[in-house]
């Protein structure tokens, strides 16, 4: 396989993509609550020593581990920077985040940069070959095991491997959904762990109370690891605390939020609480590591420099100077309220807004909507539009697509419910809505974007490349 052009690269996301699990296979998924993950990560294990790794191989790592329900990605990214920043001798970080907001290799970044097209396909084929190597034969866990995991677990699979063929002094690794089945899981003895922010997500899988998802994402604790969490509903932190006895983990230590004096590299109010655990987290891990740092100027630094593309981002259409962009990927209500605060106290309040917003296939569109309303966002125009886009790193067969666009033309009887006077479109991709958008608006405006941050990576491609 020729992986040191863009056709290699390309060919590689076309073999990714067919292994994304299809829509009728998630439903069944969700319809057992989630049981049918039970025995994943077993099954993971078979795969770490398919491509002739031991699962402690791990361990080197030093893996930090962070799971949430909102500010998980945010808490990475502060976490790559100020680690970036340490005094002495730079260290190699490797970060694993989901989803991508233009090219899948962003999941994938070695010192804040994703990996090259020629490095993302020739490490996805050591992975994708390995595991179709007929000798040693695959170990079964359970009957039907496939001989390679879904799309999710076979990018973290191939992330767990480029990170230990590049020798990182450290991984941080972001759960996909949950924590207690999760692929990333596969590690059992992370340097440190953390729980973000929690909310009400994903409750097909992990229960439609704050207590179930609480377990699932305390599930990450291991014997003897510290772990740190912000402050959460007290039924969900009484979970946490159980869970970590039952683990024999030190009691959790709960991190407030930075103050208002502190520069972020992040905007909004609610960077505050994801830079304070991330904080706790890198001084946990150093001192895990046996390193000496005298001066906290990294922690300055390292705050003041974090990026983290698609969340709280404004950027100016290069096609259009008067427009203004601001992308969130906001898809819970908690997080759609920051994002909506955010909005307001950032946007030009003398120049008309534009709404472009879509929810994920299994978010609720009516309370992110009223969210929106209730913080007192106002629109001259809602455009709405599923997360379908022209780039081939977005295809997903994860979704069901209504050709009529029957969820979209939902959000906009929603949206004018609330708002009457304001003009509600529905566009067929995301690229014709920004096509559409920048077409129908000549003097300045704003544009929010936000309710799934498959959205928002469409966008950023199609916005601030050519369309």
């Amino acid at each position: 396989m020729d992986t040191d052009s863009d056709d290699g690269y390309l060919k590689a996301v076309r073999d990714l993509n067919g292994l994304q699990t299809n829509h009728q296979i998630l439903e069944q998924i969700r319809a057992s609550g989630g049981r049918l993950n039970e025995n994943s990560l077993p099954e993971f294990g078979s795969y770490i020593e398919k491509l002739g790794h031991q699962v402690d191989d791990l361990n080197r790592l030093n893996v930090i581990h962070v799971t949430g329900t909102k500010g998980k990605g945010s808490t990475c990214a502060f976490i790559q920077s100020l680690l970036s920043h340490l005094p002495g001798r730079p260290l190699k970080i490797g970060l694993f985040t989901s989803p991508h907001l233009i090219e899948v290799r962003e999941r994938i970044q070695i010192n804040g940069h994703p990996l090259a097209r020629s490095e993302f396909a020739k490490y996805f084929y050591q992975t994708y070959d390995g595991l179709r190597a007929p000798s040693p034969p695959l170990r079964k866990v359970t009957e039907g095991s496939p001989a390679t995991p879904m799309y999710f677990g076979f990018l973290t699979l191939m992330a767990y491997h480029t990170f230990l063929a590049e020798s990182v002094d450290v991984a941080i690794m972001e759960v996909g959904v949950g924590g207690e089945y999760d692929s990333t899981n596969i590690i059992r003895q992370p340097s440190v762990c953390g729980i973000a922010s929690l909310g009400i997500d994903h409750q097909a899988v992990l229960g439609s109370t704050i207590e179930e998802i609480a377990w699932h994402k305390a599930g990450i604790i291991k014997k003897g690891v510290e772990v740190f969490t912000v402050e959460q509903p007290e039924s969900a932190m009484r979970v946490i605390r159980d869970r970590a006895a039952e683990r024999l983990a030190p009691p959790p230590t709960v991190v407030s939020p930075l103050g208002a004096d502190v520069v972020l590299g992040l905007a909004g109010a609610h960077q505050r609480t994801n830079a304070a655990l991330a904080v706790a987290l890198c001084r946990e891990w150093i001192r895990r590591q046996g390193l000496s740092v005298e001066s906290d100027d990294w922690v300055a630094k390292g705050l003041a420099e974090a990026r983290w593309p698609g969340r709280s981002q404004t950027f100016a259409s290069p096609r259009h100077p008067d427009m203004t962009w601001f992308v969130d990927g906001a898809h819970t209500v908690e997080s759609m309220a920051a994002c909506a605060s955010w909005f307001t106290a950032t946007a030009a309040g003398d120049r008309p807004s534009v709404l472009l917003f879509n929810a994920a296939h299994d978010r609720n569109a009516q309370a992110l909507l009223d969210e929106l309303n209730a913080k007192g966002c106002e629109f001259v125009e809602a455009v709405f539009c599923p997360n379908l886009s022209r780039r081939a790193d977005s295809a997903n067969s994860t979704v069901y697509y209504d050709s009529e666009l029957a969820p979209q033309k939902g959000s906009a009887r929603i949206w004018t419910a609330h708002s009457p006077d304001c003009k509600t479109t529905v566009k067929p991709t995301i690229d014709d809505a920004v096509v559409y958008i920048e077409a129908a608006y000549a003097g300045p405006v704003n544009v929010l974007v936000t309710g799934s941050l498959h959205l928002v990576g469409g966008v950023l491609d199609a916005a601030k490349g050519s369309v």
